[in-house]
This record gives structure tokens, sequence and C-alpha cells, in this order.
């Protein structure tokens, strides 16, 4: 493993962390265990689980994160499991072709060039391509990969991505990971073409900063913490976790604009207005991505 002395999105150097204890800890142990979390004990010897905040840009992140061997060893024995996850309901897939169909009333190309970048399964992709665009995704996984491919989707390596190529990237579920967010998205800035969109979703968890702490002060408190907070910042795999501001500043030093769809055609591209329930998800989101907040954003490459 290797230690990370400034913050990955602002190279703000480190604060002493929120909370930091040994990988063998019992609470995070259960979590581990829980979610099938299987690593070798050596990488861990005398290597905390530790939390920072960033003073600058207010994101949180892991200090210890794994290296390129071991990034490859946990990645190649969890490669994908056979069964596809439950974003196959319709609800989420609704979600998905939303912003598929936004997407569309943005662009004005007749058949825009689209990169699913980290597109797991490749629901985003297979949806943009049923509405009319030219769909590529990168993925790691030689199992969603040749699911990817099956369904026509063009797989490429992130070594063949042309600067100036693509309308539209999606890099969704991604940033979390990357030990080096920075550099990644400043790359995948370069392969828009100008006027070109980006939309970064990563997950948020607002409140884990004031759990975090209260758990450092009282160490009782640990046993409190849900696994929604442990995941937040899963110990090696979730090694970012962004807030908008921190977001912002990550597509900001990429070379990219902050970029607010209009607020009537995110709700004109919603789906399933039978249910109740979707009017106020559709209507938050659509608040949401016209004032720039959360950390779903949209950006834009200058034109």
């Amino acid at each position: 493993m290797h230690q990370r002395k400034q913050c990955p999105v602002c190279d703000a150097p480190a604060t002493p962390p929120l909370l930091s204890i040994p990988y063998a800890q019992p609470e995070l142990q259960r979590f581990l265990s829980r979610i099938g979390c299987q690593l070798p004990a050596e990488w861990f010897a005398g290597i905390p689980y530790s939390v920072h905040a960033c003073a600058q840009c207010g994101g949180l992140f892991q200090g210890w994160v794994l290296d390129d061997e071991q990034l490859g060893r946990m990645y190649g024995q969890n490669d994908a499991a056979q069964r596809l996850p439950d974003e196959t309901s319709l609800r989420a897939l609704a979600f998905l072709a939303q912003d598929a169909v936004l997407m569309r009333l943005l662009l004005p190309a007749p058949r825009p060039r689209v990169l699913d970048y980290g597109m797991g399964w490749g629901r985003f992709a297979m949806l943009a391509q049923a509405f009319g665009c030219e769909v590529s995704g990168v993925e790691v996984s030689a199992t969603t990969r040749a699911h990817a491919q099956r369904h026509g989707i063009c797989v490429r390596e992130e070594t063949e991505l042309e600067p100036a190529s693509f309308d539209f990237v999606l890099v969704d579920q991604v940033l979390e990971h990357v030990s080096e967010p920075g550099p990644l998205l400043r790359r995948l800035s370069q392969t828009l073409k100008p006027g070109g969109l980006m939309l970064v979703g990563v997950p948020g968890h607002p409140a884990l900063r004031q759990h975090l702490t209260r758990a450092a002060q009282t160490p009782a408190l640990l046993a409190r913490l849900t696994d929604r907070d442990w995941d937040a910042l899963c110990p090696t795999i979730h090694v970012n976790l962004f807030n908008t501001e921190s977001l912002r500043t990550l597509g900001e030093r990429a070379n990219l604009r902050a970029f607010h769809p209009p607020f009537w055609q995110t709700v004109g591209a919603g789906m399933l207005w039978h249910q109740p329930r979707q009017w106020s998800r559709t209507a938050r989101l659509a608040w949401k991505y016209a004032h720039g907040t959360g950390t779903r954003l949209w950006f834009q490459r200058p034109a």
C-alpha cells in the first residue's frame, strides 16, 4: 500500500485524520465480512484505516490506498461476479434512461458519439445506443466487457481514446475508487469535443464527517456506524468521498466548466409519471441539475 499525503482533489496537504483505527478493529472487520471483502492480512500490517478531511475543498479521503499490484489482484479476483446487479429494475433503468434522453436534448449532433467510462454491465451504454447514439465503453472487468460486446457496444482500451472524439462522456460511480482522480478526469476531458458534455456521478454522504468525528472522540460509537457509513469510504474500495464543492473543484481543475441543464428539460426527460413517488424524485433531480448541487454534476468542455 502507499500513503496519500495530499488531497487527491486539490493537492492541499493532508490534515490529521478524522479517524484512524487498525484494520483489525472488530467493527471494521464485521463490515468487511458482511460485504465479502477478504484481502490478505499482510497487506495491512502496521497500516491504519485512516480518513482525512481536506481543509480546502471539504472532500474526505483514505490516507492509505492499494498499490497497482494489489489493485490488480483485488479486482482480478472479483471479476464482476456472474449475476446481474439490481440496476435491471424498471426504476433503475428509468433513472439511466432519463439521463440518456436529457443528453440527446442537450446535444445538437444527430448521432452523438458517447463514451461510458467504467460502464459496468453497460446499462447506460445500451440505453444511449437505443436512443440513437454511437457508443463506446471502457471497463476493466472481462466479464462485463464481454457482456457489453455481445450487445453491440464498442469496448475500448483507455489508451485508444482519441482527443476531441466524443460529444458526451459519462463517468458514473468511478472516481470514488481511483487513488488519483484528478489526472483521470483531465485525460477524459481531453476526449471531449469543444462544447461537449460530461456527467460525473459519485456517492454522497454529507453526514459522514460528523459521524466519524464522534466515533473518533468516543470509540464506543464505532459500533453505531451503519453499513452506509462504512461503505461511503469502504476500505481499499471507495477511497474518496466527494461533496458538491470538491467535485466541482475536480472538474474545474480538469479544464471543464460547470454546466446546468435547464430545469424543464430534465423534467421532460423523466419517466414513470404514473408513479407519484417519481414526481418528487424527478423534480429534485431537475432542481439539482439546474443549480449544480449534489454529487451528480454536469460539466462542459469550453468551445
